[in-house]
């Protein structure tokens, strides 16, 4: 399985990481925006390095402005992102790659980072609404991972710049 994603600045990670260990509990992997829903590669994985550097060649940093906590019933505590048009053009950039896993979010994907899996519903909202602020607002996407779940977690595969190269 592979995924698209952003890793928070590092202040925001420590945060995360932070809550989760103080609250006892954990996302999926460390936490991080998905640009995608994981989705399975049939390639070589050079392939795919090379299809997701000339996607997000032809996509500029953006900026990634952070709401507040909140919950899905599925027991999912999250942190609310909002990337505006630039976020979704580069989502649906990156849909045809390959078809997702499962369909989890499809047309409706929430951007988000995780702070918990696995609650209870009522687990999820009490926790949600008990958390502090992030220690920041926003941050500027500059550039995506690209990672393998090797059951153990995730393994970050490459890191890719948005935007045009720059002049050498």
């Amino acid at each position: 399985m592979y995924g698209v994603l952003v890793w928070p600045p590092e202040d925001l990670r420590r945060f995360m990481e932070e809550l989760q260990a103080a609250r006892g509990v954990r996302g999926f992997g460390p936490p991080h925006l998905n640009l995608r829903q994981p989705f399975d590669w049939p390639y070589e994985e050079e392939a795919l390095r090379i299809a997701l550097a000339g996607i997000l060649r032809g996509h500029p940093p953006f900026r990634v402005r952070l709401g507040d906590w909140r919950f899905f019933p599925q027991g999912v505590v999250y942190l609310r992102a909002y990337g505006g048009g630039a976020f979704r053009r580069l989502y649906h950039a990156l849909e045809p790659l390959a078809p997702p896993l499962k369909e989890i979010e499809g047309p409706s994907y929430i951007p988000h980072l995780t702070l918990a899996l696995g609650l209870s519903p009522e687990e999820a909202k009490a926790l949600a609404e008990s958390l502090p602020p992030p220690p920041r607002r926003s941050f500027l996407v500059r550039e995506a991972a690209l990672v393998r779940d090797e059951g153990e977690g995730l393994v970050e595969v490459a890191r890719f710049p948005l935007g045009p190269s720059p002049e050498r």
